[in-house]
């Protein structure tokens, strides 16, 4: 039932996702090209990071909104810059009924580490949000996201799993612990779609890696067994 609920409440388009940030203190490095993602209300907000000036920046971001039993939603993202230092910044607003696209540009005297900030409206009883992409040109340099497992880092486990584990920890080298006490392993099963086998509270679970979202079920991609909490 709770599949069929959270199914009909609401479908997000697909993406080809890159390995965005819920952290605020560990923003996630844009690359060159289109860097494509997703998030909502439930999700969160997703922080990334690059490297501007000296002279003229660029920031092209685009907005498709989700839909709620095959309708666009009206929702709405805001994409904020600002410096790392958080001395200044600025925003725009994009909406579902449009606009779908905005660029945020300036000129930066000296070579600056900047922060994107990409916020759904917070709160509600639906799910809002829809799938973004944002690209720079111009006087811009970027970061390299840090080595290791993506999958590595904390996760909240949802309701629909049937036993209560909680606040769970992906480790770097493969095991799971949970603030249950349950205790676990992670395989990586398929690279190409981010596939997992993951083992713990007596349960054998397929998952499919959503960054920024989380782990989905295989079968049921829009049920979020583990929601990424940074």
């Amino acid at each position: 039932m709770r599949r069929l609920f959270m199914a009909a409440l609401f479908l997000l388009c697909a993406a080809t996702a890159a390995a965005q940030s819920l952290n605020v203190n560990a923003p996630a490095p844009l690359k060159p090209g289109v860097n494509q993602s997703q998030t909502d209300n439930f999700t969160g907000t997703h922080y990334w990071y690059f490297y501007g000036g000296p002279g003229t920046v660029a920031v092209h971001c685009e907005f498709t909104a989700g839909t709620v039993l095959g309708a666009q939603t009206n929702s709405q993202l805001t994409f904020t810059i600002e410096d790392a230092a958080m001395t200044w910044h600025t925003s725009k607003i994009l909406n579902g009924s449009g606009p779908h696209s905005v660029t945020l540009n300036g000129t930066l005297k000296k070579r600056t580490k900047l922060i994107l900030v990409v916020a759904p409206i917070s709160g509600g009883l639906v799910r809002t949000g829809g799938a973004y992409s944002i690209s720079l040109s111009g006087a811009v340099a970027y970061g390299s996201a840090k080595a290791g497992d993506p999958i590595v880092g904390t996760y909240t486990q949802m309701a629909g799993m049937t036993s209560n584990i909680g606040l769970t920890k992906f480790k770097a080298d493969g095991t799971v612990a949970a603030a249950s006490g349950d205790s676990g392993t992670w395989k990586l099963f398929d690279a190409g779609s981010h596939t997992y086998v993951i083992v713990i509270g007596g349960q054998r679970l397929s998952e499919i890696l959503k960054p920024g979202v989380g782990l989905v079920e295989s079968a049921s991609p829009d049920v979020i067994d583990f929601k990424a909490t940074q």
